[in-house]
């Protein structure tokens, strides 16, 4: 008994030395993320969301049109707003909210190539309905037009705890209400993009082609959704 007490004790001591260590380390992290975000060139960030060390921070700054990612070296990747595809609210790897705009690949890829409206917001639960009582993870999934690194994840929570809880019910409105705050961006880059199109001579079809046949190769779109728009290009 006293073996199992002292092995007990060692590594309950263990697991607060564990959480210790990764606070200081958070708290670290954040810290100089958020000095990063205020060092960049050309860029001021409005508001941003600061991540843990092992995660991607974001920031956005509405009067140059941008948005950037920071990674866990505090690398930026810095997008126009009209670059943004989708943004996508994660419970589990399973979808809850999902935000675009229909068309939004064919504008943003094709320069205007394939024509059509601008689409309002389209968010809705897509999701399992399965009620699960614990949760271990919430994320912000985000697609940009890059075909080297175009999906971005942020996380507002990665440990198991239940739904409801006071850990859970703070994670889940600060990833809400960035999701919101990205659907709005999406917007407005839409809105850009209407105001300033251009027409479509000079542009090549073939370079529009081998821009969807990358994006369908890193998957950011379907195969289906690849046929249409190839479709749309060659019968132009």
């Amino acid at each position: 008994m006293g073996t199992f007490l002292t092995i007990l004790v060692i590594a309950i001591a263990i697991g607060i030395i564990a959480g210790i260590v990764t606070s200081v380390n958070n708290s670290k992290h954040k810290k100089e993320s958020k000095a990063a975000f205020e060092n960049l060139k050309d860029f001021k960030a409005d508001n941003y969301y600061l991540s843990t060390s092992s995660g991607i921070s974001i920031g956005f700054d509405n009067q140059r049109k941008k948005i950037c990612f920071l990674d866990t070296k505090h690398i930026p990747s810095i997008f126009d707003y009209n670059k943004i595809l989708q943004c996508e609210l994660e419970v589990d790897g399973e979808s809850v909210l999902k935000s675009s705009t229909s068309g939004t690949i064919g504008r943003t890829l094709l320069g205007g190539i394939l024509g059509g409206g601008i689409g309002a917001i389209v968010g809705g639960t897509t999701g399992s309905k399965r009620q699960k009582e614990n949760i271990s993870s919430i994320d912000l999934k985000i697609i940009v037009n890059d075909t080297t690194n175009p999906i971005y994840k942020i996380n507002f929570l990665n440990i198991k705890t239940k739904k409801g809880s006071i850990i859970y019910k703070p994670a889940y409105s600060s990833a809400e209400q960035w999701h919101g705050i990205i659907s709005g961006l999406i917007r407005q880059g839409n809105d850009e993009d209407k105001n300033s199109s251009k027409p479509i001579d000079n542009i090549s079809i073939a370079d529009e082609l081998k821009k969807l046949k990358d994006l369908l190769d890193s998957g950011v779109i379907t195969d289906e959704e690849f046929a249409k728009q190839k479709t749309k290009l060659i019968g132009l």
